[in-house]
């Protein structure tokens, strides 16, 4: 009977002592932990790209990024302008988007200003990768992004049939300036 009850007091000690470091392991991202896996992205990037317009025409460009920790390296900002490859002087795209993460939802989100459109959606992020998506009722383009050290691979892709297939309408290939 004794030593039943020193056996049962000690897998209760053993329990009680483990538990904070069982929690531990479960608990969600903080703001700033979760922020920091994406430090892969930060810095300024330059390269070439090329995007399928509307009218099914290929147009070449020239692009920039910066991207940077704000508002105390919970925020990351990203602005990218892209010149047209035949003409430097003329500007084709410029947009500005913020990450963040929500230590309540566990979940990023990723918000872009474009052609004065806006897009909140919430990306996939994973080991030097991004993805984010634009859906609407008659197509969704997806965004993959996948980095090294030094470059920046990105393909956008369009789908019109749910996902059952994808064509390829933008690529873009950058170098880490800094």
């Amino acid at each position: 009977m004794k030593s039943r009850l020193l056996l049962s007091l000690a897998c209760l000690l053993l329990l009680v002592s483990s538990a904070p470091a069982m929690a531990a392991a479960r608990e969600p991202l903080t703001q700033a932990e979760a922020m920091r896996r994406l430090s892969f992205m930060v810095g300024a990037w330059a390269g070439t790209g090329w995007t399928i317009l509307p009218s099914g025409a290929r147009q070449e460009f020239l692009q920039t990024e910066w991207i940077r920790y704000q508002a105390g390296d919970l925020v990351i900002s990203v602005e990218g302008q892209g010149r047209d490859k035949a003409d430097p002087r003329t500007i084709v795209d410029s947009a500005l988007a913020v990450i963040n993460y929500n230590d309540v939802t566990g979940e990023y989100r990723w918000e872009a200003f474009s052609r004065g459109h806006v897009t909140t959606v919430t990306p996939v992020v994973g080991d030097h990768r991004f993805e984010w998506s634009l859906q609407t009722p008659a197509f969704t383009t997806r965004y993959t992004l996948t980095f090294t050290d030094t470059t920046w691979h990105e393909i956008g892709e369009t789908t019109t049939d749910g996902g059952a297939t994808w064509r390829q309408n933008f690529q873009m290939d950058l170098r880490r300036l800094y």
